[in-house]
């Protein structure tokens, strides 16, 4: 519905002849875009504030809710190795994913297509053997 709305402003925006131009007339839609958002964003929140109990139980006010006091301060240093992990994860994740439009049409690849995904496949190997080879995946 509000589609349509602005789909018709725009009509009747870019209809009109007097010093008007298309450039105005663009960024008019972007502007009540913007302030239709703004107002609605406002709406919603609001909303949902007022709707809600606003008196929480001492349990829900606590640090944490699953029922006990945390056991030491949340700013001590932390280990690296689940960072680690997750981005090589994410980067072997990524350059397996680039794999499956190659299985997908390699009947269709000429000697180029071929050889290049053959040096991604060495460059990924690589990549796998220095990990290994530094020990990142260790948990020692």
């Amino acid at each position: 519905m509000i589609c349509y709305l602005f789909l018709a402003l725009e009509d009747f925006l870019l209809e009109i002849k007097y010093d008007f131009s298309l450039v105005k007339a663009e960024y008019t839609i972007l502007l009540l875009y913007l302030i239709i958002s703004v107002v609605l964003a406002v709406i919603i929140i609001g909303a949902s504030y007022f709707m809600v109990r606003q008196n929480p139980e001492s349990e829900k006010s606590s640090p944490y809710e699953c029922g006990f006091e945390p056991f030491e301060d949340a700013r001590h240093s932390f280990e690296l190795k689940f960072c680690v992990i997750a981005i090589l994860f994410i980067v072997f994740d990524i350059e397996i994913m680039f794999l499956t439009p190659w299985c997908v049409s390699i009947s269709k690849l000429d000697l180029l297509g071929f050889w290049s995904i053959i040096d991604f496949l060495l460059e990924l190997c690589v990549g796998f053997f220095y990990v290994w080879y530094v020990k990142a995946l260790n948990w020692q």
